[in-house]
């Protein structure tokens, strides 16, 4: 099989698991608050997920190294199908959350298998190239799966079992790929006090933006039910800010990588702030003005992230990328984790509207961050800076497959 012929099998696959992944986050957010779990107690649920990403990261590694890249992904799509139809057997929120839980590390399996599959068989010189077409279908696929919500009453089985068919169907394309896909590598994380060092912008940034992230994914499907959007409005809601976020990712970059990166940062982590701000503001006046807002929110939080990874780069060697990535998804991480915990309580403390006043503050404090170390932090020049590549929810070895974009626009420099 040809390399390109692969990369269709590889990316079919993945968007078949992530329009079912993206349908499963929502519709647990929906399915909570029919059964009366209180924000607080979804919140912990959502947040259960990101422990299981994390914790993901580095199992899922010890997994593909001992059994190999198709037995791995055979046990993590049928674990992800059997726990899907178990949250409509076991309807509890200790037990969700331990499902939730074994998801999170079930998809950051995938995306470790897929990701370092995809890396050993992009063509030299068009890794950046290929990456970016897997963010696409990335934001895409999931931003589909938010409406098969409408295909049936979230308080029945029947959306269950479409996700765990979903689940089911993502393994057959990878599959029938022939082609050997070489270990993942093992570099060692960095110090985190020493990235800090490095780069206080980026390492706040990834917590920050793991916080916000986590918070939304969790979140967001349960603020759109509380403010009585109904299932069509909650995965119109949802995707919006999705598509915002896509659409946003190469302007921004692109400016990113023209002047001052920092710049860009407090730029769009302002305009973040103010979307926010106008979300909580229109949430109960105007449901299309709520949908523009969310579009702005989404331009800011996706872009963030990949802002903060890039910027770290920029003064962090390239021979350190992986162990320099490794670190920033760690923290991610850590603040996904801990996302979905705060917003949860505001949430269930205040009206359901607090959620986007808390995304409006944090976003106020990372904007205030940046401008308070602009005349601190080390300048780059621009012909410096490293390129800026989008990223959504990804693996290490998604980071890896785009090293190859993260080099010095000029080969010399």
């Amino acid at each position: 099989m040809s390399p390109f012929a692969t990369l269709a099998v590889l990316l079919s696959g993945a968007a078949v698991l992530l329009v079912g992944n993206g349908l499963f986050g929502t519709l647990i957010g929906v399915r909570a608050t029919i059964e009366s779990f209180s924000p607080a107690t979804t919140g912990m649920i959502m947040s259960a997920y990101f422990t299981g990403y994390v914790a993901g990261s580095f199992l899922c590694v010890k997994a593909i190294a001992q059994v190999g890249h198709i037995r791995t992904l055979a046990a993590l799509s049928a674990i992800l199908a059997a726990t899907a139809m178990a949250h409509a057997i076991f309807i509890h929120p200790v037990v969700w959350g331990a499902f939730r839980m074994v998801a999170g590390l079930c998809v950051v399996g995938f995306f470790l298998v897929t990701e370092s599959w995809l890396n050993s068989i992009a063509p030299p010189g068009m890794r950046g190239r290929v990456f970016s077409i897997y963010m696409t279908v990335n934001l895409l696929a999931v931003a589909s799966g938010q409406y098969l919500l409408a295909l049936a009453d979230p308080g029945e089985f029947v959306l269950f079992g479409v996700v765990s068919i979903l689940f089911a169907l993502s393994l057959v394309p990878t599959a029938l790929a022939q082609i050997d896909a070489p270990p993942p590598q093992r570099p060692q994380g960095l110090n985190l006090r020493a990235l800090y060092h490095a780069s206080p912008v980026g390492v706040v940034g990834c917590l920050t933006c793991g916080i916000l992230t986590g918070s939304f994914w969790g979140m967001a499907p349960v603020f759109g039910n509380k403010i009585g959007l109904s299932q069509v409005g909650i995965a119109g809601f949802m995707s919006t800010v999705i598509i915002g976020g896509m659409l946003a990712q190469w302007p921004i970059g692109t400016l990113s990588d023209r002047i001052d990166r920092r710049k860009v940062i407090v730029f769009t982590a302002a305009m973040g702030c103010i979307a926010a701000g106008l979300a909580a503001f229109l949430a109960k006046i105007s449901t299309t003005g709520l949908l523009a807002a969310a579009a702005l929110f989404g331009a800011a939080l996706f872009p963030s992230y990949s802002l903060a990874v890039a910027r770290t780069h920029d003064v962090i060697g390239g021979e350190r990328v992986l162990e320099t990535t490794r670190g920033l998804i760690l923290l991610f991480g850590v603040g996904a984790i801990v996302g979905p915990l705060i917003s949860g309580w505001v949430m269930a403390s205040f009206d359901p509207r607090s959620i986007f006043v808390l995304f409006a503050g944090l976003f106020a404090a990372f904007a205030a961050f940046g401008l308070y170390r602009l005349p601190r932090g080390e300048t780059i020049a621009a012909e410096d800076q490293t390129a800026f590549v989008p990223l959504v929810r990804t693996s290490q070895e998604g980071v890896e497959f785009a090293e190859e974009p993260n080099l010095p626009k000029d080969p010399e420099k």
